[in-house]
């Protein structure tokens, strides 16, 4: 980080800063512009501070989305359920799609991702617990790798389910406000 004047602009992809305060990886996509720290710094560096922040180019995750997901996983229930909010670049809007399921029971789902124009990226992976809470498990932490925000619900037997959600770089992940966490605003920043 330049200790003096602005830092140049990043286009797209992914680049590391070395600031005063940390290493941080700076991430830009059509839908995504993140800055986030990934490691403390023990000696003081004659560089510039850097200051994380999550920018969505859609604003804010549109729980109306969110509840036509939580409606089709509970209609799914007892086994859990996949889709993905898809980001449309050329509108700058999200669409829900449920995954093919290609094996499901109540405890797992493997599943095909509909095949997308050149214009749209899945920008969050939703997933469903069934009747079991909203938690992290080794598969997810597996599987969530790329770029995107991650979602899943549990507890869908319950009048308002559980959720936990988080943004995926490339194996190290962030936590996020879930749908809730704020009421009742009406959408998840």
């Amino acid at each position: 980080m330049p200790q003096f004047g602005a830092l140049a602009a990043h286009a797209s992809g992914q680049r590391m800063l070395l600031a005063r305060n940390g290493l941080f990886v700076q991430m830009k996509t059509p839908w995504l512009d993140c800055t986030t720290r990934v490691a403390e710094v023990g000696m003081h560096l004659p560089y510039g501070v850097a200051t994380e922040a999550i920018r969505f180019a859609f604003g804010v995750i549109p729980l109306g989305l969110l509840e036509q997901f939580i409606t089709a996983a509970r209609k799914a229930m007892p086994n859990e359920a996949a889709g993905a909010l898809i980001y449309d670049a050329r509108v700058g809007a999200l669409r829900l799609t449920m995954h093919v399921s290609i094996e499901v029971g109540p405890g797992h789902v493997r599943y095909r991702i509909e095949d997308l124009a050149d214009h749209e990226l899945v920008a969050i992976d939703l997933h469903s617990h069934g009747r079991l809470g909203a938690f992290w498990s080794h598969e997810d932490d597996r599987d969530d790798q790329g770029v995107r925000v991650c979602g899943v619900f549990g507890n869908l037997d319950r009048e308002r389910p559980t959720a936990k959600f988080r943004l995926a770089l490339n194996g190290l992940f962030r936590e996020l406000p879930h749908p809730w966490s704020a009421e009742p605003a009406g959408a998840m920043a």
